[in-house]
């Protein structure tokens, strides 16, 4: 009797123990339903097709379902890539760094409010104030840190090369004198962060990461040293008709690993957002404590009403639901990552072109199909179209004649909206220089589309970079009575650029 009473009680533990680490993993994730895979293949094969990408990876996590794929060729044109080769992620590295931060915070090694100087003596700036800088600064960009353009050309791959980096800055004056009063985003809060887990942890960053975040989430093909094999990017060769080719550029430098060295797949980020959605839970088991990570995504620094930013996200605020983004355009990898914890939902996409923004146009569509909605039937944008009868005529006209007849004809090929309009315009100013033939599109824009301020703005745009800031001002107030609310921000930021140029204020 006595052992039959041991054995149930032995019983009875192994169930007790078996249940609660069970309940400290992530519930597992399955596929989607064969109809809604179908469903995203057919919209993802459109979005390539139509907008000529060589290559692009999307993942998806939505509750308790998963979604990965990649789309493209192979280097030989002959075979498909293969999906466990990583893209360079850029600015998506950020959120990767925070990671790692948040690690050692869990382990006890550093707090937020400790002096970035307690760990690197070297940290230095030109005004001494220094030494009131935190990682918690770093992490939210409230350092005044300045901005740096990131250079490729001369790439630094030493051990020390995150070291260069810090000390690079004793000359520089911070932008404010308060750190943790405003948000001034540069690349350097992000690669001195990496510089200092290194020094924390006695081992390359590179390496520390890898042990403590790739390995432990199971992500397999991700790295903040550059892979032998990576997906080429591609730059344009015709703006006109958007032929593309390999890129010999190449965006890594080891100097700048902490802000964009990160190399990954999209099936590698899902498992990392189904950690973030979980709260620090994985499938094995718990990657930082619930109370850790919660007071780490608590902190956030607003920048308007509906914007701000977390310890390496950017915020925002819609009809009452908050989402966590970051996107990444940099060197011909255009990348984005979404977050909507109440909504568990995390999307990723990659890809090696920037010649057209739509990443956010993207996650949009499939954010809306998750939340019940459909995914559009993906349209050629009419600025190809136009393109190319700009290069067949040489005259801005015929392509705006063109235009017309697609439109009165309904032809349902092309988009025709005012931003597949309005971005034929930018290829004629930024990429052709052709700045008459710009202003005449933007100008016929505003004509068919009169509720619209963008043309006007778009003016104001190209009206500053030629600094004919009189004329940037006419079309600034053109644009006023039509403004919506997110642009309105962005006609102010150009009056202040303006003032500050036409005035001998000191724009600090």
């Amino acid at each position: 009797m006595k052992n039959r009473i041991s054995f149930l009680f032995l019983h009875l533990l192994i169930l007790t123990l078996f249940s609660c680490n069970r309940a400290q993993q992530a519930p597992s994730k399955q596929p989607f339903s064969s109809n809604r895979i179908k469903e995203l293949n057919k919209y993802l094969n459109q979005v390539s097709q139509a907008y000529s990408i060589p290559d692009l990876a999307v993942g998806i996590i939505h509750q308790d379902s998963v979604f990965n794929r990649t789309i493209g060729i192979a280097a030989d044109k002959k075979q498909q890539i293969d999906s466990l080769m990583p893209f360079s992620a850029g600015s998506i590295s950020e959120p990767l760094v925070a990671t790692a931060i948040l690690k050692l915070l869990d382990s006890g090694l550093i707090k937020l409010d400790d002096p970035v100087q307690q760990y690197l003596p070297y940290f230095k700036t030109a005004d001494k104030i220094n030494k009131k800088i935190t990682i918690r600064h770093l992490l939210s960009h409230t350092s005044g840190i300045q901005h740096y353009p990131l250079l490729w050309d001369t790439p630094d791959t030493s051990v020390k090369a995150l070291e260069t980096t810090t000390r690079s800055i004793a000359s520089q004056q911070l932008k404010f004198p308060f750190p943790g009063t405003r948000v001034v985003r540069s690349p350097y809060n992000y690669d001195i962060l990496a510089d200092l887990i290194g020094k924390v942890t006695s081992k390359p960053f590179e390496n520390y990461i890898d042990e403590q975040v790739f390995k432990k989430l199971g992500m397999k093909s991700s790295s903040f040293l550059k892979p032998a094999l990576t997906i080429q990017p591609f730059s344009i060769t015709n703006w006109l008709t958007f032929i593309s080719k390999p890129d010999s550029i190449y965006p890594y430098n080891r100097e700048n690993s902490g802000s964009n060295g990160l190399h990954t797949t999209s099936a590698d980020l899902s498992v990392w957002m189904e950690m973030l959605l979980n709260k620090g839970k994985t499938r094995q088991g718990v990657f930082v404590r619930r109370t850790t990570f919660d007071d780490f995504f608590s902190v956030r620094y607003m920048t308007g009403k509906q914007s701000g930013i977390t310890l390496g996200w950017e915020l925002h605020k819609e009809d009452g639901q908050e989402s966590l983004t970051k996107t990444s355009n940099i060197t011909n990898f255009q990348n984005q990552i979404l977050l909507m914890p109440e909504q568990e939902i995390g999307i990723a996409f990659l890809s090696n072109i920037s010649a057209r923004p739509i990443s956010a146009e993207i996650i949009r569509d499939i954010t809306n199909w998750l939340k019940g909605g459909h995914l559009p039937v993906v349209k050629i944008p009419v600025s190809l179209v136009m393109g190319k009868k700009f290069q067949e005529t040489g005259s801005i006209d015929s392509a705006l004649r063109l235009y017309q007849l697609l439109s009165k004809t309904k032809n349902t090929k092309y988009e025709l909206n005012i931003t597949a309009l309005n971005s034929f315009g930018d290829i004629l100013f930024k990429h052709l220089g052709n700045q008459p033939a710009a202003l005449k599109l933007y100008g016929f824009s505003a004509s068919i589309f009169p509720k619209s301020a963008e043309p006007y703005l778009n003016m104001a745009a190209l009206y500053i970079k030629s600094k004919a800031y009189a004329n940037a001002m006419i079309a600034i107030e053109k644009s006023r009575p039509l403004l919506n609310q997110n642009q309105m921000g962005y006609a102010f930021g150009m009056e202040q650029y303006i003032k500050e140029r036409t005035t001998d204020q000191d724009p600090g």
